[in-house]
């Protein structure tokens, strides 16, 4: 989505991101208080020092000090000659979260434990939206991770493995050795419980869904530049002597592909589709078959959200599908920038060419019962499974088109041109397009 273009950071811009990175720290302390009250377990980077605190008696805030600085210490095990110097300040995070769950504990001691179980579900799912918000808030300053996000990030710098991916696996190992010192001190499990699963779950998904509100104005606030953002800051800058470009976006069904096969050989323009997967897949990192079955497609927002929950938790990686759609732009404006220009199918390519003064910008679309026929006549399937297909096929377009761009697939305003396959004809449309072409060279 659009963006303000964010200026070099100075004194105020750095006392604005420390105030939310406290702020975020401060309410994550608050939904560690909370969670420990429930009694049925903490989120899986906190349990081992939950589990410490009931054996010895120790204040929360340092024991999860003291376990913070473990993980440090593991991270330089794992890193060894890789672990940098600067990583040594995530001890000073370590310290500071230890003051601030500290604090929090004083803050809230007026409430009594809950005892019914009921009371205590509640406790636990009052601390899952102020961790995932606190965490959230954190990250968004991108000053210091907290040893946390430090381990998971180390253990994918040694394997190769997504960061979400080790992220489970630090969680899991991290629940498990909490586990056997509860089982060895209490013969039960204190500490650590459902509760934890619970976090596990939920935690980076709620912060998921809390990023679609709120993360455009709180990465405005600190001055900081979006993930994907930063992921395609590298892409060639739109040229104003570039080749013709015409993106099309269209409807399943169509007849877009015919339409982009009669616009090259009237105009002498590649056509850019599948044969831009190879590419894709180079220039993001993932396989091609990935890339060929997500190229402009996805889950449901909810279904995407839980899936991708692990990446929202740090500043390392982006989700599969945001490497992709940032490898897509990358491409797409250092084709838009070269001489040749083409035809470019689907991929946002309308917006992610939105500034070029040499892309027209084209919908296609069809009423639904032409576009299953001819679909069928295509595939030999009934026309009934076709539409079926097809209505499957423009939804994922639109969460990919909505969720990258934020507009609405198919708004009219976003395009030059809109045409009606069925009332024009294949060849209808491509005539259409060519005068359309002519009378903009005529008014340039």
């Amino acid at each position: 989505m659009d963006q303000p273009k964010i200026p070099a950071a100075g004194l105020k811009v750095w006392l604005k991101r420390g105030l939310i990175y406290c702020l975020g720290l401060f309410i994550m302390a608050i939904g560690v208080v909370f969670s420990v009250k429930s009694a049925l377990g903490v989120s899986p980077v906190t349990c081992l020092a939950n589990v410490t605190h009931n054996i010895t008696n120790i204040g929360l805030g340092v024991c999860t000090t003291g376990t913070y600085c473990l993980y440090i210490l593991v991270e330089l095990i794992i890193l060894r000659r890789d672990f940098k110097a600067s990583m040594l300040l995530q001890i000073v995070a370590s310290f500071f979260f230890g003051l601030l769950v500290t604090a929090a504990t004083n803050l809230f001691a007026f409430l009594p434990a809950p005892e019914s179980y009921p009371m205590r579900l509640l406790f636990l799912l009052i601390s899952v939206p102020l961790v995932a918000f606190g965490v959230m808030l954190y990250l968004a300053p991108q000053i210091l991770p907290t040893p946390g996000e430090g381990l998971s990030i180390a253990v994918s710098k040694k394997t190769g493995l997504p960061v979400a991916s080790c992220k489970m696996i630090t969680d899991c190992c991290m629940v498990l050795l909490s586990a056997a010192v509860s089982l060895f001190w209490f013969r039960g499990l204190v500490g650590v419980r459902e509760g934890t699963l619970i976090s596990a779950l939920t935690v980076g998904f709620v912060m998921k869904r809390m990023m679609r509100v709120c993360q455009p104005r709180l990465l405005n606030f600190v001055e900081r530049s979006s993930k994907l953002e930063q992921a395609i800051a590298d892409a060639e800058p739109l040229r104003s002597a570039a080749g013709l470009v015409i993106a099309i976006c269209r409807e399943a069904g169509s007849g877009g592909d015919e339409i982009a096969r009669l616009l090259s050989e009237k105009l002498g323009l590649r056509v850019y589709d599948e044969d831009l997967i190879p590419l894709e897949a180079q220039e993001s990192g993932l396989g091609e078959d990935f890339v060929r079955a997500h190229q402009e497609e996805m889950n449901r927002g909810l279904v995407y959200d839980f899936l991708t929950a692990g990446y929202a938790m740090y500043n390392a990686e982006l989700p599969p599908l945001e490497r992709l759609f940032a490898a897509q732009t990358r491409i797409l404006r250092n084709l838009a920038a070269s001489d040749a220009g083409g035809i470019i199918m689907g991929r946002c390519g309308d917006y992610i060419l939105r500034d070029s003064p040499n892309c027209l910008r084209i919908f296609l679309h069809a009423p639904s019962a032409d576009r299953a026929a001819r679909s069928a006549a295509e595939s030999g399937e009934t026309a009934e499974a076709a539409l079926t297909r097809l209505r499957r096929t423009d939804a994922a377009r639109k969460r990919f088109y909505r969720h990258f761009t934020g507009r609405d697939w198919g708004d009219t305003r976003w395009f030059d041109l809109t045409l009606d396959t069925s009332a024009f004809g294949d060849e209808g449309c491509t005539r259409l397009i060519l005068e359309a072409l002519a009378l903009r060279s005529a008014q340039e």
